[in-house]
């Protein structure tokens, strides 16, 4: 993988299993981020391959690759308008039952205690915390049903509470799918399956 001539990503080779969550970790500036976007297609590879299943992501379609991930960034999309509609994005065979029941799975009911008018709360009227709307992103994921979980420093400047539903929330995706999660966080990194360390666009260490 290169940026103008300077190679990024170099000399990469390993295994995540389906159904495992893996922490990708590694200071800043050391290809972890680069990483997860070339397994989304955002940045073709020089050389080598990726496969999924045994398929080569080349091979698969961007829409098909991105259909079965989901992205949730350490700063979350949320648009102006309701807390219903930031989760559903239009979906209408998602549910307020649905949503409901996956806030009390995930622990999260004194968030929506918190809402003024519930479901129909207007976001840009609601005080809500940086790690609050990322519960909410996280909520939308979940939700939108994926096979994959891609989460970029997911605890990143939150508060210990906060960071600890969001570690219950991971915690009960990767029950059913496999996630990989970019992260710095000793809490993070010790509760994943494997852990990929990076060095220079390299990887430095695999822990299983």
């Amino acid at each position: 993988m290169k940026y103008d001539k300077e190679m990024i990503l170099k000399n990469m080779s390993f295994v995540i299993k389906k159904g495992i969550k893996v922490t990708i970790a590694g200071r800043t500036g050391v290809g972890k981020t680069t990483l997860t976007n070339v397994l989304m297609k955002l940045y073709d590879i020089e050389s080598g391959k990726i496969l999924i299943d045994n398929y080569d992501i080349s091979q698969i379609s961007t829409k098909c690759l991105r259909d079965n991930i989901s992205y949730i960034s350490q700063n979350p999309y949320i648009f102006t308008d309701t807390v219903r509609n930031n989760i559903t994005l239009g979906n209408k065979d998602i549910t307020d039952e649905q949503i409901n029941q996956l806030v009390h799975e995930m622990g999260v009911e004194n968030l929506f205690r918190k809402l003024t008018d519930g479901l129909d709360t207007e976001i840009k009227l609601s005080k809500l915390s940086y790690g609050e709307l990322q519960i909410i992103a996280f909520i939308r994921a979940i939700l939108h049903k994926a096979n994959f979980y891609i989460f970029d420093e997911p605890t990143s400047n939150i508060d210990l509470q906060t960071e600890k539903m969001i570690q219950n929330i991971i915690n009960k995706i990767s029950e059913t799918s496999t996630v990989i999660i970019i992260a710095h966080r000793k809490s993070t990194i010790e509760s994943s399956d494997k852990i990929i360390y990076l060095k220079d666009g390299q990887i430095d260490m695999i822990v299983n």
